[in-house]
């Protein structure tokens, strides 16, 4: 009797060491490839042994944290227990995602918007919140009325929220009738002051019920075609500011099912869930989108913007390829990282010569969403003021000012409490004192403070120089056949797009040679155009995985696929007739 249980126990044994081991071998060497997670992760690296970390506990919590962050299997182990999650209790094991009725989704900062709550992550009370609105509303006007004086026209634009859109899938909550919700706010007095503002909300919440699909997916955050619609509204409104014929959005009578920009963009949320399965719904909130295109005359005008904003713009470019619209196309993307159509190089804002950027442009558009208003401009209105009306040496000399007053501030030294040196301690108030500058300038700077415009100017604005300069820069971004040979001399000299213009523009005020009469054939424009898609490809992770899974499936290089799709990208946009190619 005891053979067949000592047999038993043997085979369960090896089993259990098969499992083991192979959990080990997965770890170390990742032999069976697994579907990634998806959501924004911070995977900790491996950590070195040191004696004294040993000794204090510190090497065996980083080594933990590292284990737990890459053990074998750990991807389809966490999509399994969140697919259990979800079918057994209708749990969604994410912190900041929320299930509503008929399994609608939603990320918690829009549901508290809607509900009034999320005004408390940002501000203590109501008050401090109008106070912060209305510095944002007093900085946008300020940088309003200096930008019209040089013929560049600054205007808002609030995309609209899923939660407000839809409300009647919410998981229900009880509205907090005391706080002070950012878009209404925002949405009111720039109205009031006569700031340019097209505030979406409004419009979708009268057009879902006449239109013919639903305008936000059940399991994803943003809007999906009717982001087209949207960017009609917005092209028209823009062309009320100047009084000019932008392109203009035709619309088919063909109807499909298939979201052209992939159906992973269509269940965002549904993605950071990391379930096995696809979420079943109803019927009725199947997707569709029409056929469009956009058309031109010879009274159309391709003007030349800016975009401060978020993702919905992101999904917007995808629908509307800005280069069809726009001359010249700049997205700060939070206004943190840039993102240049031409090349699609990626670059932070910090970086550039901002502003050459804000006076290039003949429309800036701030483009934000009702529960990403409590963080306002990101910034952006501080340091258009600063760029605008304070030049390098003012900005240093106020610095500079204020960290001798921090460093011999004994209450300054008790507040911050830090135990450096006094030559790191000065560094370090270098960095402070230029994050309190950038958050309230009007704080440190008395000639931009106050209600009016200020009639300060950076310098650089009252050297003749400095205008010549940006009007041929306009000049060139807004002639093509001159943009043609600019793009050629970046993809032969591997310059970016910007690197390129400077370049020509001291040409110009130089007396020398140009670009702008060089002949580029069909051939080279194409090339251009093939290796400037190839960078979109590297840059864009959801192409480039793609990619990588096509270029696995037939067997050839990374840098092979990426050039095979970059050039059918390309060429497929010839034939419908969206690139023109030179004679």
């Amino acid at each position: 009797m005891r053979k067949p249980r000592s047999i038993f126990y043997a085979i369960l044994f090896g089993l259990l060491m098969v499992f083991l081991f192979s959990f080990m071998i997965q770890e170390h060497f990742k032999p069976f490839k697994t579907k990634e997670l998806q959501g924004y992760f911070m995977k900790p690296e491996k950590p070195k042994f040191r004696w004294e970390w040993y000794k204090n506990g510190y090497f065996q919590k980083s080594i933990e944290k590292y284990i737990t962050n890459n053990y074998g299997f750990r991807e389809p182990i966490i999509r399994l227990y969140h697919q259990y999650c979800w079918d057994f209790f209708g749990k969604e094991y994410v912190s900041y995602i929320y299930s509503g009725k008929e399994r609608w989704l939603y990320y918690g900062h829009n549901i508290e918007d809607y509900y009034g709550t999320e005004m408390y992550h940002w501000y203590p009370n109501a008050e401090a919140a109008q106070k912060g609105y209305e510095q944002e509303v007093r900085l946008m006007n300020k940088v309003k009325g200096i930008l019209d004086d040089y013929d560049v026209t600054l205007m808002t634009f609030i995309a609209p929220s899923k939660s407000i859109v839809y409300p009647e899938y919410l998981p229900r909550q009880e509205h907090d009738t005391t706080s002070l919700n950012a878009k209404e706010y925002f949405a009111r007095r720039f109205k009031e002051t006569g700031m340019p503002c097209f505030e979406m909300n409004d419009y979708f919440l009268k057009m879902k019920d006449t239109c013919s699909f639903y305008l936000f997916p059940p399991t994803g955050d943003h809007w999906n075609f009717s982001c087209v619609y949207a960017t009609d509204s917005l092209l028209r409104f823009m062309e009320a500011q100047r009084g000019i014929r932008m392109p203009r959005i035709e619309y088919g009578n063909e109807w499909h099912s298939e979201c052209r920009i992939g159906d992973n963009r269509n269940r965002d949320l549904e993605g950071e869930l990391n379930l096995i399965r696809p979420i079943k719904f109803n019927p009725k909130f199947n997707y569709k989108e029409r056929d469009y295109w956009l058309t031109y005359d010879t009274a159309t005008i391709k003007p030349s913007a800016l975009f401060i904003g978020n993702s919905f713009l992101l999904r917007t470019m995808a629908y509307v390829p800005p280069q069809e619209v726009f001359s010249d196309f700049q997205f700060w993307y939070y206004n943190r990282v840039a993102y240049k159509d031409a090349d699609n190089i990626i670059d932070s804002v910090a970086f550039l010569n901002r502003l050459d950027y804000l006076l290039d442009a003949d429309y800036i558009v701030w483009f934000s969403s009702s529960s990403q208003m409590y963080r306002a401009t990101e910034g952006f209105a501080e340091d258009a003021i600063i760029q605008l009306c304070i030049g390098d040496e003012r900005f240093r000399q106020r610095q500079e000012q204020l960290i001798d007053s921090l460093f011999h501030d004994q209450n300054a030294h008790n507040t911050l409490a830090w135990n450096y040196p006094d030559s790191l301690y000065r560094i370090k108030l270098e960095g402070y004192t230029l994050d309190l500058m950038r958050k309230n300038p009007e704080a440190y700077f008395p000639e931009i403070a106050g209600e009016g415009i200020p009639t300060a100017r950076n310098p650089q604005l009252l050297d003749e120089t400095y205008w010549k300069k940006r009007d041929i820069r306009r000049q060139i971004k807004r002639d093509p056949q001159w943009m043609l040979a600019v793009s050629s001399q970046m993809a032969t000299e591997n310059f970016t797009l910007q690197q390129a213009i400077d370049q020509e523009t001291e040409h110009v005020m130089q007396g020398g040679p140009t670009l702008r009469d060089k002949k580029v054939s069909a051939a080279e424009y194409r090339e251009i155009l093939i290796k400037q898609t190839e960078q979109q490809i590297w840059n864009y992770k959801e192409w480039l995985d793609a990619v990588k899974a096509d270029a696995k499936q037939k067997g050839i290089s990374v840098e092979e696929a990426v050039r095979g799709h970059a050039t059918y990208t390309v060429d497929q946009q010839i034939y419908e007739g969206k690139i023109i190619l030179p004679e």
